[in-house]
């Protein structure tokens, strides 16, 4: 580590990222063989519904009707894989030793079968609503690293972006069991698990999706959209947001002063000072080139908020005063929301890659990240299977004496437990509907 503070991190290049240790075909079998949590991922993606349970209210083929996609060596891809438990899952993971997996919708029938069934007969019925952000969706905005290269800098983008969605799927919908996994590489994924989610249709999803994308992205874009609505406020949605993504803007560390998004050199400073009059504007370029030559990106940003507090006292017409309530917000939101790529959240058949599978190119696994304890969290200090590998060995063989340990504890205790909880009580409710008694 320099001086300058810690190095982007390589994402891409083998040669530069990984040693040969950290990800192989004789590794990723240790890894499938000792460390995936097959049971939890079962227990997860199950919801009660055990094949071998004796309640009348457990649907036995549950598990056997989702779809999973083997990614092999080469890129070879396996769709329609489906298992009728637990064991069968393990058994043929280990046999195929995918690279990468996949996981889909659960179907009217088994996907295995789909070729036997009728296209208007064989259809998604349920799968969770997924959310998808990835770090190439703010190049165009963050300056700390370029290409493949990812750093604790613009890591912040997906500290926001988890806090804001976390946010308002919680408070906006009512959800309770939304799981974020580290994709890997670059991005985030985020998994909302309630049956009311799981049971949205295509159209639902859309609507949900659309409502969550304040912003898009494309070069020169300085200011999200915000819209009034025929109101003299902002969405209450929006507000919200508004004061997470001020936070992560504003923070010593956070976006405007790692990205140094206001310096000479970059284009964004005059797009932003385009809805400012121009006497607003000559203002302050004078402080820049006179006042304060070596004025930080945060000192800008405060004499932009004194011109803009000022705008606000002033006379102003009712269009006026409404531009002046979004005059920054706008800017701050568009540098700091979540980038959502609303395709994956659209389709109820779209494939998400597996939580605790491991990116072929960085050797990481795909851990869950604690949504409130997101400072804690390093992409650069995830493990890979090669360092689990070591330390499976230096521990006489022990995974609880392993670097994955943690994120296996917090999918368990903080998701997974919480989950079965609500998952019992529904079907404590349907099988009392039924009139049937039965304990789970």
């Amino acid at each position: 580590m320099s001086n300058n503070g810690p190095q982007p991190m390589e994402v891409e290049s083998h040669a530069k990222l990984m040693k040969n240790e950290d990800f192989s075909p004789e590794l990723l079998k240790i890894y499938y063989e000792k460390f995936f949590p097959f049971l939890q991922m079962f227990r997860w993606l199950s919801y009660r519904n055990d094949p071998k349970s004796a309640s009348q209210g457990v649907q036995k083929d549950f598990f056997q009707r989702r779809e999973f996609t083997f990614v092999l060596q080469g890129d070879i891809f396996c769709r329609y894989q489906c298992f009728k438990d637990l064991e069968e899952y393990k058994a043929k993971v280990l046999e195929r030793q995918p690279i990468r997996m996949e996981i889909g919708a659960v179907f009217s029938h088994a996907p295995s079968k789909h070729n036997l069934i009728s296209k208007d007969a064989y259809k998604p019925l349920e799968r969770e609503l997924v959310f998808d952000i990835d770090m190439d969706d703010y190049d165009d905005i963050r300056t700390c690293c370029t290409g493949s290269k990812l750093c604790l800098k613009c890591w912040t983008f997906m500290k926001a972006a988890i806090q804001v969605l976390k946010r308002a799927l919680e408070q906006d919908f009512g959800f309770q069991h939304i799981l974020f996994v580290y994709s890997g590489r670059r991005g985030v994924h985020c998994w909302v698990c309630d049956t009311e989610a799981r049971k949205l249709s295509n159209e639902q999803r859309s609507a949900v999706a659309e409502y969550l994308t304040l912003v898009s992205s494309g070069a020169g874009k300085c200011r999200a959209d915000l819209k009034f609505h025929g109101s003299d406020e902002l969405h209450p949605s929006v507000e919200e947001a508004y004061k997470i993504c001020k936070r992560w803007f504003e923070e010593p560390n956070g976006i405007l002063q790692s990205q140094d998004i206001l310096r000479k050199d970059l284009p964004h400073l005059d797009r932003i000072l385009e809805p400012f009059s121009v006497t607003e504007q000559q203002a302050l370029k004078k402080y820049i080139n006179e006042e304060n030559t070596t004025a930080t990106s945060m000192q800008i940003w405060r004499r932009l908020e004194k011109i803009a507090n000022e705008r606000k006292s002033g006379d102003l017409s009712s269009k006026q005063r409404l531009e002046a309530k979004v005059l920054l917000k706008d800017v701050t939101i568009q540098f700091t929301y979540p980038r959502l790529d609303i395709n994956v959240s659209k389709q109820m058949n779209h494939l998400l890659k597996s939580p605790f599978v491991v990116h072929p190119k960085t050797g990481r696994v795909c851990v869950p990240i604690d949504p409130d304890s997101v400072n804690g969290f390093d992409p650069a200090q995830v493990p890979t299977i090669g360092k689990l590998v070591e330390e499976l060995q230096a521990n006489d063989g022990d995974v609880s004496q392993t670097s994955l340990k943690p994120y296996l504890h917090y999918f368990e205790t903080k998701f997974l437990q919480h989950l079965e909880k609500t998952s019992t009580e529904e079907l404590r409710a349907k099988t009392s509907q039924m009139g049937v008694l039965t304990d789970f």
